[in-house]
């Protein structure tokens, strides 16, 4: 297993997306910490299913808007593993509005969360990462699209794509490498916040190329793959999950 013996942090991983990912890298071999918000139960679900893929997993209640949590969840990790190979920045939030009715406190806790937070774990986690390592940041079309009510997201993901590049750069002297997985319309509890959630589903079906949509498995491979050696001189890269939807357009 091409990751035996690494130790990964992914955030959000309780369930959708960052669950995928945290057992895809378990199934590599890699220890996993599942970070989680408000979902106790969901999160020691991940743990049992890890666990009984043969590694160690441990896992860590902090929310991400909150700088002091964020500080506490490393320290945690030090403490317990001494180091740290891999960090997943799965974990997001946002409000779902149009531009005119948002308002500022919507878009702090979104940029927050989805943007200040990725920064702070890159940031706490390369004092961890003593032999070098792995940053992968998850963001999504909505970077680089206009989608309906996404604004806020839409604009943090954005950061997140520049924030990849900047940390790609600044970090490589470390030896970590640093790249981020941008998904399309993946179908998990994350779209009972969209208002036109039943909308886009059926869109995104009858136009992507690939002729259904993205699972969580399919973005986690990816980012599976992106912590391996063969992927090392990839750097700085937005890697595209989308079934080839963004070629058509909007």
């Amino acid at each position: 297993m091409e990751l035996s013996g690494k130790i990964a942090l992914v955030t959000g991983s309780s369930k959708g997306i960052g669950k995928a990912i945290a057992l895809a890298l378990a199934s590599q071999g890699a220890s996993v910490v599942v970070n989680y918000a408000r979902d106790r139960n969901a999160a020691i679900e991940t743990v049992n299913e890890i666990t009984e893929l043969g590694v160690s997993c441990f896992m860590v209640r902090a929310h991400l808007g909150e700088p002091a949590k964020i500080i506490e969840m490393f320290q945690k990790i030090d403490q317990h593993f001494g180091r740290l190979d891999i960090l997943v920045n799965n974990a997001a939030s946002g409000v779902q509005r149009p531009a005119v009715e948002l308002e500022v406190k919507h878009w702090d806790w979104t940029l927050d969360i989805n943007l200040r937070a990725p920064w702070l774990c890159a940031k706490e986690a390369s004092k961890l990462m003593t032999n070098g390592g792995h940053i992968i940041n998850i963001s999504s079309l909505g970077a680089r699209l206009t989608l309906p009510n996404y604004l806020a997201v839409g604009a943090s993901k954005a950061g997140l794509e520049t924030l990849t590049r900047y940390l790609a750069v600044e970090l490589a002297s470390r030896g970590i490498v640093v790249n981020a997985v941008a998904g399309g319309l993946v179908e998990t509890g994350a779209l009972t916040h969209f208002p036109n959630k039943e909308q886009m589903l059926a869109d995104s079906r009858e136009r992507t190329p690939s002729g259904r949509l993205v699972s969580p498995e399919d973005m986690a491979q990816v980012v599976s793959f992106l912590c391996t050696e063969a992927a090392e001189m990839i750097r700085g890269q937005v890697i595209v999950v989308d079934g080839g939807i963004s070629l058509r357009g909007l």
